[in-house]
């Protein structure tokens, strides 16, 4: 969970208005108005707008990293485990919605596939169309930043190709590795914020004038929503990777620099980038 210094710094720069389209849910409508709704208060952004807070932890495999450092890696999902029921209870006892964990999955699977599939529908159109059809087809589907990812992305795509993207299967049982429950000013959990691990076979058709590759593959993402539990609206704003074995639990000092916060929700939302780290450790093999 990301600490409260780090959480009212990074509202206050979405409540500048750099990003927020509108006013949210008043505080009354939540049901523990305290206070009138402060600067920075995360009440007043859209939970649309709310991009991924921080790097959150996600537990590398084990045999991925040195047998060196497994001690301290069984610590940290200790301290994981500890950080998520903290959220966990905290929600409990502030909201009244209650812990709905297999509809939160089904919903964000959903959210998933549509993102997708939209997004292929978008790259068989004209380009000029394309910036358009994603932006209303994904407006009640995915976060501000993976809209805007997609549209540069869908931009670059061929003219007159085409490309399908269809789910073969869900493999295993999605899991909710971290769960944060985002306070408002006056510390009360108003969104939550939560990284799903889901395995997903999928099937991807790409045409280029008279050539078309099929490929079917597993692929393992972890998959970041943004959650109001009053409204019940729920958005897929972005992905993170493994940790590595050397970080902590806790996210890194860089994110109490708004800019560097920014930049990384940005970075985020491409739901289709490639593995930073990966490429380090690549290059590093060169």
């Amino acid at each position: 969970m990301i600490r409260l210094g780090n959480i009212t710094r990074y509202n206050s720069i979405l409540a500048s208005g750099r990003t927020v389209f509108g006013p949210s849910v008043s505080m009354l409508t939540r049901g523990y108005a305290k206070k009138p709704a402060q600067t920075g208060d995360i009440t007043q952004v859209p939970v649309k707008n709310i991009g991924v807070m921080a790097d959150f932890y996600i537990p590398p495999k084990f045999l991925s990293c040195p047998v060196t450092s497994w001690h301290k890696l069984i610590f940290r999902r200790l301290g994981l485990f500890v950080v998520n029921t903290y959220s966990i209870v905290k929600f409990k006892r502030e909201t009244t919605s209650g812990l709905h964990f297999n509809e939160w999955k089904d919903n964000a699977i959903d959210l998933y596939v549509k993102t997708n599939k939209i997004f292929a529908a978008a790259c068989c159109k004209k380009p000029s169309e394309r910036a358009a059809y994603l932006k209303s087809q994904l407006e009640d589907i995915s976060g501000v930043e993976v809209i805007k990812s997609l549209v540069e992305r869908a931009g670059s795509f061929p003219q007159n190709s085409k490309l399908k993207w269809e789910l073969d299967s869900v493999v295993g049982n999605p899991k909710v590795v971290s769960f944060n429950a985002l306070p408002d000013a006056n510390n009360n959990t108003a969104y939550v914020q939560f990284v799903m691990k889901v395995t997903t076979k999928q099937n991807v058709t790409v045409t280029l004038t008279q050539n078309t590759q099929e490929s079917e593959k597993a692929v393992t993402d972890y998959l970041v929503y943004s959650f109001d539990p009053w409204t019940k609206q729920m958005y897929l704003v972005g992905t993170l990777f493994e940790s590595d074995h050397i970080r902590k639990v806790t996210p890194d000092d860089n994110f109490t620099n708004p800019k560097y916060m920014l930049a990384f929700s940005k970075s985020c939302g491409d739901i289709y980038r490639s593995n930073p780290k990966v490429k380090k450790i690549d290059a590093k093999k060169d």
